[in-house]
């Protein structure tokens, strides 16, 4: 009796004298798993933070920068799952995969494609670059027009400089036909084509210049906008909302084919992308499955983390069937390549 007596003083009893027979290695699991539900419910309120935003299209502030980053999100949405699975609770587990299956059903499309096309035969390349206040270097732009085959390039940050170092690179000599609206600064804007123009024209309504230039291809006319609507600021976002609308007032379904090139200054995730998507416009790295190809910023960090530059098509049997990006000394952004295909 007495060697139970001091077994169970061991063990540890209660008030009561009933045993409570719990091991070291039981209470570091228990310990673990406490921290682990503390983890879960952290990480689970961080991510859910700008998952609700791109639900709900709620992009006050700092949220909307946030909104930009939701494929990073998507995979910082694993953590509180994996803290929920660490401190076995169902409930945390099954309110962590929640905002992460929500962002795998955002993301998937880009990586698969639904477009069909007759053939391989490319019907048109175009690319868009932001020249970064004019200081993009123009020969390396000059040699990915000439290694791509572009048909048509649209560039933003256009400044009368850029234009000259342009011309000297020789972008003339392999697209001979422009409509450019150069400006000192960040608002100048400019299209070039390898092929005659069938009209052009300044387009008014952003802060930004916007030009548009008529062309045939395959036989179909294809109206073609470059654009560069401003950026949201951190606390204020009047002036990207009014561009924002002012951009989808622009590119209302209207009779004929549209393509608009350039930096949007907004991903696929913001409200205002949505609301253009809303009008048949469709966006060629969706469309070609090609991926998430983040563009911005290049050289800042050691690699681009949003995908603000866009190609997007609409009312046309045009296609995007392949999609790259590339780095440009001097610029900011990378250059957003697409080769589209004739759908038949």
């Amino acid at each position: 009796m007495g060697e139970l007596a001091r077994a169970a003083g061991a063990n540890g009893a209660d008030d009561d004298g009933i045993e409570s027979v719990i091991s070291p290695s039981t209470r570091g699991d228990r310990s673990w798993r406490r921290v682990a539900r503390w983890a879960a419910a952290i990480t689970l309120a961080a991510v859910s933070v700008p998952v609700a935003a791109r639900l709900t299209g709620w992009e006050p502030g700092p949220i909307a920068w946030l909104v930009s980053l939701m494929p990073w999100v998507t995979l910082a949405c694993v953590i509180p799952v994996a803290f929920a699975m660490l401190a076995r609770s169902g409930r945390l587990t099954v309110a962590a995969v929640l905002p992460l299956a929500l962002c795998v059903a955002w993301i998937a499309p880009l990586f698969s494609s639904s477009a069909v096309t007759g053939g391989s035969d490319v019907a048109l390349r175009v690319a868009t670059i932001n020249a970064t206040f004019g200081e993009a270097d123009a020969d390396a732009i000059v040699a990915m027009v000439r290694d791509d085959s572009v048909d048509v390039l649209a560039v933003e940050e256009l400044t009368p400089d850029e234009v000259d170092a342009l011309h000297e690179a020789g972008l003339d000599d392999a697209m001979p036909y422009s409509e450019l609206r150069a400006e000192q600064g960040f608002t100048g804007t400019g299209l070039w084509s390898r092929q005659p123009l069938a009209s052009s024209e300044s387009v008014g309504g952003l802060h930004s210049r916007a030009v548009r230039i008529d062309i045939v291809v395959a036989g179909e006319p294809l109206a073609i906008y470059a654009v560069h609507p401003m950026a949201p600021g951190v606390f204020d976002h009047s002036v990207w909302d009014a561009d924002m609308e002012a951009l989808a007032t622009l590119l209302k379904p209207r009779d004929g084919a549209v393509l608009v090139a350039g930096d949007f200054n907004t991903t696929r995730d913001h409200r205002s992308f949505r609301d253009l998507e809303a009008l048949g416009l469709k966006d060629a790295v969706d469309q070609a499955g090609a991926g998430f190809l983040p563009t911005f910023p290049n050289g800042r960090l050691p690699m681009p983390v949003v995908a603000i530059d866009h190609i997007m098509v609409r009312d046309s049997a045009l296609v995007a069937v392949s999609t790259r990006t590339v780095s440009i000394p001097g610029a900011d952004h990378r250059a957003l390549v697409v080769t589209y295909a004739r759908q038949e």
